[in-house]
């Protein structure tokens, strides 16, 4: 556990050293030499953390940071609206299709009652029919007993008997 501990002590001193040497090129900031570091087991975090400048920026490089802020929310801005745009192309999509599968299960009711209405439409035709050959079959049949009572009327010895009853 020790040999753990010490290890990784000894990542971060060196993670420190490598820190501050970049700092030094970067910020021109001043730190004592290499030397007054020691051996690795004595080094102070704390105090190679106070070596690391706060605010070393100058005051051009606050405007670089000014625009690169708002070089930064106009990119953010444009990935928001990228994203917005994204999400509001694909609620369309599903409105789309929504109203795509509404449409196909509307056509599918209606093909289904136009197929229910012809067939029903056949049936009384059909029957239309039927009822018109019966109704001819009917006046045949009438006319043809009207013939029957004629004849028998003329014929009949009761026949001036009957037209006096009407």
């Amino acid at each position: 556990m020790f040999c753990a501990s010490l290890s990784a002590h000894n990542l971060l001193v060196n993670l420190f050293r490598l820190l501050i040497i970049l700092s030094m090129k970067i910020s021109g900031a001043h730190f004592p030499e290499p030397e007054k570091y020691g051996m690795i087991q004595s080094l102070n975090v704390n105090e190679l953390l106070s070596y690391i400048p706060l605010n070393s920026a100058s005051t051009t490089d606050e405007g670089d940071d000014q625009n690169q802020k708002t070089r930064i929310s106009v990119d953010e801005r444009r990935r928001r609206r990228m994203i917005s745009n994204r999400e509001s192309a694909r609620r369309s999509r599903m409105r789309k299709r929504k109203h795509l599968d509404e449409l196909w299960s509307l056509v599918v009711r209606l093909r289904t009652e136009n197929h229910n209405l012809m067939e029903k439409l056949n049936q009384l035709t059909e029957s239309q029919q039927q009822v018109i050959q019966e109704n001819v079959k009917l006046k045949e049949e009438a006319m043809d007993f009207r013939q029957i009572l004629t004849d028998f009327q003329m014929g009949s010895p009761y026949s001036t008997h009957l037209r006096e009853l009407e």
